[in-house]
C-alpha cells in the first residue's frame, strides 16, 4: 500500500473505492427506513437488505483491492470513515428496532462507543490522523456486530442472550487497539495484532 496520502479523483473510480462510497452514501440513507416509513414491516425489511448490503460492501472493497492491487491509502481512509460512521450507528438502529436485546444494559453500549471514539481520538493526538489498520480482532469484532444486529431484528431472544459476549469481543477489540496505538512509534496498516 502507497504511504502517500495525496490522491486524484481517478482513485475514486476504482471498483473498490466506488464501494466505500457507497457506503457512505447508504448510511445516512438508512434513517429513511428507520424514521420514515410508517409500515413497520417495510421499515424492518428495507432496513435490513440496505444493512446486509453495506456489510457485504464492506467485506468486498478491501478483497477487491487486493486482488486487482488497487490497494491505495485513500482506499484505507475511505473504508475507516465509513466505518467510523456505520459501527456507533448500530447503536441508533438498535434502539429503534430492537431495544429489547440490550434489557437495560444500554451503559455497556455506551462504554463501547466510548472506548472506540477515545481509541479515535489516542490515534489522532499521536500520529496527527486516525491511524488505518485491520487487526484480527478488529475483524472479528466487526463481523460479530454486523450478524449481531441481522440476528437482532429477526431473532431478538437469541441477540438478548448473546449481547454480552459481542461486549466482551468489542471491549478486548478496542484496547487492543488503543493499546498499539500507545505503544508504537508508527502504526503498521498491516498490523495482524498487539503480539505483531
Amino acid at each position: 500500500m502507497s504511504d502517500n496520502s495525496n490522491f486524484t479523483l481517478d482513485q475514486l473510480k476504482t471498483i473498490p473505492n466506488m464501494l466505500s462510497v457507497s457506503r457512505l452514501i447508504l448510511i445516512p440513507a438508512m434513517a429513511i427506513p428507520c424514521f420514515f416509513l410508517n409500515d413497520e414491516a417495510q421499515a424492518r425489511s428495507i432496513f435490513l437488505v440496505m444493512f446486509i448490503l453495506i456489510g457485504v460492501t464492506d467485506k468486498l472493497d478491501g478483497t477487491i483491492a487486493r486482488y486487482l492491487n488497487q490497494t491505495s491509502h485513500l482506499g484505507a481512509k475511505l473504508d475507516t470513515m465509513a466505518d467510523m460512521v456505520f459501527y456507533p450507528l448500530i447503536t441508533v438502529w438498535l434502539y429503534r428496532f430492537a431495544p429489547e436485546v440490550v434489557n437495560g444494559w444500554w451503559n455497556l453500549v455506551y462504554l463501547l462507543i466510548g472506548l472506540f471514539f477515545t481509541k479515535m481520538v489516542l490515534g489522532k493526538i499521536k500520529f496527527g490522523e486516525i491511524p488505518v489498520f485491520h487487526t484480527i480482532g478488529g475483524k472479528t469484532f466487526a463481523a460479530s456486530l454486523f450478524f449481531f444486529m441481522i440476528i437482532a431484528i429477526l431473532y431478538p431472544q437469541t441477540a438478548g442472550r448473546i449481547f454480552p459476549i459481542l461486549c466482551v469481543i468489542g471491549y478486548l477489540n478496542q484496547l487492543e487497539e488503543m493499546y498499539i496505538f500507545m505503544t508504537r512509534k508508527k502504526v503498521d496498516e498491516n498490523i495482524r495484532s498487539v503480539f505483531d
